[in-house]
């Protein structure tokens, strides 16, 4: 009814409330996604005021709230903006309030969701949890087969913390599995291009088992794994990746069915870097994670996401953004400079030569290698207190400093003492190197250590350890044998 006329089944809503009967409830469900997808935000409103109830009467409906309380949780997910329908709030309270405990437990998932949205939370990191696996009966498994959205929903939904990204990706996943045949040709590739650039409905969802399959994998869930494998076999049997990729090729060589830099807005590579430089790290950090996860096979935005990381000093992400990136685009200068840049800040010595001579061999490089040089990492330091230093003229600050990526070549550094006195020293420096200077005042010299060494120590939850400790499967001989992290490991999941 609310198709044919949508007013008329609003009214009516506001007079009859919830209904009590299932085919009148599953009505109102469909008709809440109807006047979302279809912008009609003032029937909305109006819904969601029919919604609003009493404990008891809750609980009297307790079926519908039960199917209610998460699909707004995903859909305030996708479009966290209705949260401002303050009608969901005393929903979910009085949900909580009514004293049934699935009731409650809903209602407190649906709270938890409004509020993230509210503080405009964008980095949420959750765990992934499971029951107990108790095998499936061949025909629940058939049904899940037929109706994988409510696998999802039932199975994944209901027990996963809340995650920034995971319930984005499970709300984008159910919702398309949810959608009327009216809608599918227009909210359909909205929802999965909101997660990356996928040629057909198989292909989006062959990716979305193979990453919950390897997520409940590691999280220790291999029951579950296989029998969400089992439960998606259908939506992917169609699937060709090798169709897929050459439709991929087609479309990057210009035929216009890809996408541009443009079409991700907010999240191209050009805003996320404009971003960095304004808003610093953490947000651009924020950015570079989701649109990892819309486009997860482009070598650019993980290699954009390793240099985030290696701004922040996490070596081991960096290194594992750097080398999927490298896997992907292996003739990059870019990508193999900052990969050399992320085995020159953990002191990996070889593995920078290894990237070194690699670029020599680009013709881009050969052509113009000043961009792709590899800087100097500079300490200065003074026997004296409160000493200010300057390197080519450029005031840095009091000693000691700390310094990287200076560009090698000639420097011409000047300590400025306290009562006034200074002292210039000169000196050539090679890239690649780390290069140590400190001024005696008593003696008026200059000692200095020039070298490729260094060790980075982190400290874990089993204590402290090196970085060649923690990551000894990056430190190669030769590049091809770098490993191929997944995005879990590249988003640090």
């Amino acid at each position: 009814m609310y198709r044919d006329n949508l007013e008329q089944y609003v009214n009516m809503c506001r007079l009859s409330r919830v209904p009590t009967e299932p085919q009148g409830q599953d009505e109102l469900i469909r008709a809440l996604r109807y006047t979302l997808w279809t912008k009609r935000y003032d029937e909305l409103q109006a819904l969601f005021m029919t919604c609003g109830m009493g404990e008891s009467e809750i609980i009297e409906r307790r079926r519908f709230y039960l199917e209610f309380a998460p699909l707004i949780g995903r859909l305030v997910v996708l479009i966290p903006s209705l949260h401002q329908y303050f009608m969901l709030d005393y929903i979910a309270e009085d949900m909580i309030d009514g004293g049934d405990p699935e009731l409650a437990a809903a209602g407190q998932r649906l709270q938890t969701v409004l509020q993230h949205a509210k503080a405009g939370a964008k980095d949420i990191r959750g765990r992934v949890l499971m029951p107990a696996y108790s095998e499936l009966k061949p025909e629940v498994l058939e049904h899940y087969r037929r109706f994988p959205g409510e696998f999802l929903a039932h199975c994944l939904e209901a027990n996963w913390e809340y995650d920034s990204d995971r319930s984005y990706g499970l709300a984008a996943a159910i919702e398309l599995l949810s959608l009327e045949k009216p809608e599918l040709p227009l909210i359909g590739p909205m929802l999965m291009q909101s997660l990356g650039d996928y040629s057909s409905p198989e292909h989006f969802f062959a990716v979305f088992a193979a990453t919950t399959v390897s997520l409940l994998n590691n999280a220790g869930y291999s029951e579950w794994a296989q029998a969400c494998q089992q439960v998606f076999a259908p939506l992917t049997a169609g699937f060709d990746p090798a169709k897929a990729s050459a439709a991929k090729a087609s479309a990057d060589a210009g035929d216009g069915a890809g996408h541009s830099e443009a079409d991700f807005g907010p999240l191209s590579l050009g805003n996320i870097s404009a971003v960095w430089k304004k808003e610093g790290v953490a947000q651009a950090l924020v950015m570079a994670r989701q649109r990892l996860l819309m486009t997860p096979e482009d070598p650019f935005v993980c290699g954009m996401l390793g240099d985030i990381y290696l701004a922040q000093m996490n070596v081991p992400l960096a290194l594992a953004c750097l080398s999927r990136a490298w896997h992907r685009a292996p003739d990059s200068p870019v990508v193999l400079h900052v990969l050399g840049q992320a085995f020159q800040a953990g002191y990996f010595a070889a593995q920078v030569d290894l990237c070194r001579q690699k670029l020599s061999q680009l013709p881009e490089v050969q052509a113009n290698p000043r961009p792709y040089q590899f800087g100097v990492e500079l300490f200065l330091k003074c026997d004296a207190e409160e000493t200010q230093v300057a390197v080519n003229g450029n005031h840095l600050g009091a000693c000691p400093l700390q310094i990287r990526n200076v560009r090698p070549g000639t420097l011409n550094i000047q300590w400025l003492l306290k009562n006034g006195r200074e002292k210039r020293f000169s000196v050539t420096v090679e890239e690649a190197t780390v290069a140590k200077f400190r001024y005696h005042p008593d003696s008026d010299s200059v000692s200095d250590e020039i070298s490729r060494d260094g060790v980075v120590t982190v400290f874990t939850s089993e204590g402290s350890k090196t970085l060649n400790e923690l990551i000894p499967e990056f430190l190669v001989t030769d590049l091809a044998n770098l490993p191929d992290p997944t995005i879990e490991q590249c988003l640090g999941s």
